[in-house]
């Protein structure tokens, strides 16, 4: 029997999907403005559309659909809380999705509800002010990545709160396009192509958010003013954060371990990297093709197997970075090193020009290069060179 609900600190109905209504889509005709639909138990079939702004919960039913978009929110102001939902489309180009939110959908609300065999988990396609919050999203981890959409996709969207989700065997775990002036924080993203993937947007925070056991943990690419600080990147096929043709943009308290690549520096300049920790990284940082005018600074490169590995035809300055292998001293006591560290380019250089000579890495003839590099300048390759390196890592990164 339809009951009332105090929301807001006015009183609403609220109808019952199984008892008020025999189907999800008689429950919204029913609803008001305001009012809460209630799925009782059960498994009710999609596709569903909400076009007035209600509450939707759920209370021992899901949503379930292998057709289309399982849930369309075109109304403002819509509430969708504890809903469980199974299943969508399979039509990439539509796209197919667990929950569409259309334009109209000003202010929506996804909060703690269960997605599960999602093409795209939830899509917010140029949408103001929405919130994502709290949410457990599964995409298809059995099927090949073309066939995957991601878990979370935000599309030409601003002032959104996207904040402790948990999202796995998506494609990417958030996507982000063209989105600015939004919050990405909080999240936990693996087992996906990127857990967390930047396209072209600007103004944006992306703090506090676990990326790990990706082939790359989180990319930035084309993207300006970005604040991406606190987050975790581990065990990461790839690269930990990748930032390609970015600018403007703070990195800064990240912790970067375990993965192939720590950072991957692409054509990306005007940045500030500060205090992060980049350790046990096959290579601590891959820098490339014109980045440059970047602050790197008051970072612990700790035990990478390579702690840099630089290609470029001049010299860049880095200071003043904690670096493990560092042989150097500090006589005045002033906590910096009295001589640079110089990284080792000459590897970098030779697998750059000559790839087959990985082979030879640890073979007695490149050892002898080495030396002979550090004894005749005119063999010096260009390098990173910090001169006055941190003594002890800084405050944050041990």
């Amino acid at each position: 029997m339809t009951g009332l609900a105090l929301i807001g600190g006015l009183f609403a109905a609220e109808i019952t999907v199984g008892a008020d209504a025999p189907t999800v889509d008689a429950a919204l005709e029913l609803a008001q403005a305001g009012d809460v639909v209630v799925l009782g138990p059960g498994a009710w079939p999609g596709p569903v559309i909400i076009d007035k702004p209600i509450t939707l919960r759920s209370a021992g039913g899901m949503l379930v659909s292998d057709e289309g978009r399982t849930l369309v929110i075109r109304a403002p102001g819509v509430v969708v809380d504890q809903v469980v939902i199974q299943g969508s489309g399979d039509d990439m180009s539509a796209p197919d999705a667990c929950i569409y939110v259309e334009p109209t959908g000003v202010g929506t609300v996804i909060s703690n509800s269960e997605l599960a065999d999602c093409l795209f988990g939830i899509w917010l396609h140029e949408v103001v002010g929405a919130r994502v919050v709290d949410n457990d999203v599964t995409g298809r981890p059995d099927v090949m990545e073309h066939s995957k959409g991601n878990g979370i996709h935000l599309f030409d969207s601003e002032q959104l709160v996207v904040s402790g989700n948990t999202v796995t065997g998506a494609r990417d775990g958030i996507y982000v396009a063209a989105t600015e002036d939004s919050e990405i924080s909080g999240n936990t993203v693996s087992g996906q192509r990127f857990g967390i993937h930047y396209m072209y947007s600007y103004d944006n925070v992306i703090e506090d958010n676990v990326a790990n056991d990706n082939n790359g943990g989180i990319a930035l690419m084309g993207s300006l003013r970005l604040q991406v600080r606190g987050n975790v990147a581990e065990r990461n096929r790839r690269h930990g954060i990748l930032f390609r043709d970015v600018q403007y943009t703070t990195i800064e308290n990240n912790r970067v371990e375990n993965n192939v690549e720590g950072l991957f520096f692409f054509s990306s300049t005007d940045n500030v990297i500060r205090n992060n920790r980049i350790a046990n990284n096959q290579i601590g940082a891959r820098i490339w093709a014109g980045t440059v005018d970047n602050e790197v600074v008051d970072n612990a490169f700790i035990a990478n197997r390579e702690q840099i590995f630089y290609v470029a035809s001049d010299d860049q300055e880095w200071g003043s970075n904690y670096w493990s292998d560092y042989m150097g001293w500090d006589q005045d006591g002033d906590g910096r090193g009295d001589r640079p560290y110089r990284n080792d380019a000459l590897l970098a250089q030779l697998v750059h020009r000559y790839p087959a000579a990985t082979l030879l890495l640890s073979s007695p003839a490149l050892e002898l290069l080495r030396l002979l590099q550090q004894r005749i300048p005119a063999l010096r390759v260009p390098t990173v060179i910090d001169a006055h390196p941190l003594l002890s890592p800084p405050g944050g990164t041990a």
